[in-house]
């Protein structure tokens, strides 16, 4: 079995047969090391690729940085990686969706008002004809990804140029329907202190928002 690691490539000799109890083929020694079925990357090594294609701007930039700290990677690897790993956080999230969420500083004292920013725009992807010199295919593609902000009041406030500033807040973003949206970000606000809030301001479009038109007292319709 050939694992590649962060040092390079490890030949190692390991068992190899059939275990009567799940009535499959495997490997004692991949089981053991929680690595998947034909899996050749060492857990370190994707992590270290997985955080270099989130630090960079593309798969093309993400490969050449890699080379640059000694791994030899090519671009439709780094793309398989990124699928692979992004499924898995989406079925983690989505365990996580089922649950009630639990206050972070259940401690905190109620706030008197929760605020819910949401907005959406266009952002261009490459199409089936991307880098075809003919193609009847669109070569750009544009698509809505939609975000939601949640603060609570206090979180507030402005630096000493005056420009507006939140200490903490919680930005959530989706591309799918707007509904998963909503679901995503109700359940992060109830963790930072929404069930408990006074008042709730949602704003559209980060345009301004008339105050009194959209307070709205918890538990009110």
């Amino acid at each position: 079995m050939v694992l590649l690691t962060g040092v390079g490539a490890i030949k190692l000799k390991v068992w190899y047969g059939w275990d009567s109890g799940s009535g499959a083929w495997g490997h004692p020694m991949r089981q053991r090391w929680g690595l998947r079925p034909r899996q050749r990357m060492s857990p370190l090594l994707e992590d270290k690729l997985a955080f270099t294609v989130t630090a960079t701007g593309s798969y093309q930039e993400a490969a050449t940085v890699a080379e640059k700290w000694g791994c030899a990677v090519d671009i439709s690897t780094l793309y398989e990686l990124t699928q692979r790993l992004g499924e898995r956080a989406e079925d983690q999230a989505q365990q996580r969706l089922e649950q009630m969420p639990v206050e972070l500083d259940p401690r905190r004292g109620a706030s008197e008002l929760a605020v819910f920013m949401l907005d959406g725009w266009q952002l261009r992807y490459r199409g089936p004809g991307w880098g075809k010199k003919r193609s009847r295919k669109k070569r750009v593609e544009w698509h809505e990804l939609k975000t939601g902000v949640f603060y609570l009041q206090e979180q507030a406030g402005r630096t000493e140029g005056g420009r507006g500033v939140l200490s903490e807040k919680v930005v959530v973003c989706w591309q799918e329907q707007g509904s998963e949206l909503g679901r995503r970000l109700h359940w992060e606000a109830l963790r930072r202190g929404l069930g408990r809030a006074q008042w709730i301001l949602v704003g559209g479009g980060w345009g301004p928002v008339d105050l009194e038109r959209s307070r709205r007292p918890m538990g009110s319709g």
